[in-house]
């Protein structure tokens, strides 16, 4: 028992300063560009959690990176990387951001969001089949499938919401408003919309799945070994298939709690880049549902803490996402000194944690 704890503590650590290593390089990074990063840094920190406003905020952010992150877990614990997170987002947003309105004057509530999370989930599902039936049947670079269906995505979602979906009353090109007695509910004595409850939901339940039912076995052999896999019996393609779908499903979903909860319609433009964000934070948490909700918290305090700090230090908003670049590039190379430790000095290196266990 001793030593498997010790490991997992070890984890734990290499995590943490993978975090603490990118602060530092981004400090480095400030000075070189003329800016004080401890000053940067306390204000990143101040207005995310020191007070109401940015608590608030952060924990309002943190919704729909857990939701993100639910549907990555399911793909990265095959060993598939779902990388279109950001266009099966959009679809879901877009078609939340269509069909909500016309939707209201003949659903009940319950209904109402249920068709909407339906079709939003579908919407995400629909944006990641030709990935995985490629990936499934011919053994595709799912990396390089679900890249270029982000940029159709982009694409797409711009030319509806100028075109067919476009509210012609207002000049902005976006859908039209949805009313306020049909948005997300607040949890009771908060501001705080429902979405965080279905994220913390979601996010546990596919950590016990994957952890603890025969189809997230079959998903962790099948990146073990597919091999093994195959000649063990298991429909390797409809798991495959089943997992880039879910995964784009859950990315659906988030958009639709996005739409729902915090924006009222969709706008042309918009994208809030969380599939980026949710990348190094599942990596981060070693495949570890649990261990996302912390982390998910994490992400989205420096998301809010920096758009006060570009606004007010003249830094690009995009630093934030540097940041978060430099933790898994942090993470990638403690994985590759590990394995130079235990491999004798192999040349090889993976961000997938699955090879060293997780927390």
């Amino acid at each position: 028992m001793k030593p498997i704890r010790y490991e997992k503590a070890a984890r734990a650590v290499h995590s943490v300063l993978s975090i603490i290593f990118a602060f530092v390089a981004g400090g480095l990074i400030l000075l070189f560009i003329g800016k004080n990063p401890l000053l940067l840094y306390g204000q990143l920190f101040v207005q995310g959690i020191g007070s109401s406003l940015g608590i608030i905020e952060t924990i309002i952010k943190t919704a729909p990176l857990l939701i993100v992150s639910a549907g990555l877990l399911v793909a990265f614990s095959g060993g598939l990387w779902n990388l279109g997170v950001e266009g099966q987002f959009l679809i879901g947003a877009m078609l939340t951001g269509w069909l909500a309105p016309k939707l209201v004057p003949f659903l009940s509530l319950p209904v109402y969001f249920l068709t909407l999370g339906a079709a939003g989930f579908i919407g995400g599902m629909a944006w990641a089949l030709i990935p995985a039936l490629l990936k499934a049947r011919y053994d595709f670079n799912e990396i390089i499938m679900t890249l270029m269906m982000n940029y159709v995505a982009f694409n797409f979602v711009t030319w509806m919401v100028k075109g067919p979906i476009n509210d012609r009353s207002v000049v902005p090109a976006q859908t039209p408003l949805i009313p306020m007695t049909h948005r997300m509910p607040m949890i009771p004595f908060t501001r705080i919309h429902m979405g965080l409850i279905i994220g913390l939901i979601l996010i546990l339940a596919i950590h016990w799945v994957i952890r603890h039912t025969t189809i997230g076995y079959q998903i962790r052999v099948i990146f073990a070994n597919k091999q093994a896999a195959i000649h063990g019996g298991m429909n390797v393609s409809n798991v495959i298939v089943w997992s880039l779908l879910i995964s784009g499903g859950f990315a659906g979903l988030a958009g639709v709690s996005e739409v729902l909860a915090i924006k009222g319609l969709f706008q042309g433009g918009w994208n809030p880049m969380y599939g980026m964000t949710c990348i190094p934070l599942v990596f981060l948490a070693r495949l570890n549902g649990c261990a996302v909700i912390p982390l998910a918290c994490f992400f989205s305090f420096l998301a809010v803490g920096g758009e006060f700090v570009a606004r007010d230090q003249s830094v690009p908003i995009y630093f934030i996402h540097l940041l978060e670049g430099l933790m898994l590039l942090f993470f990638a190379a403690g994985q590759y000194l590990e394995q130079r430790r235990t491999g004798g000095g192999r040349l090889c290196v993976s961000l997938h944690p699955a090879i060293k266990g997780d927390w």
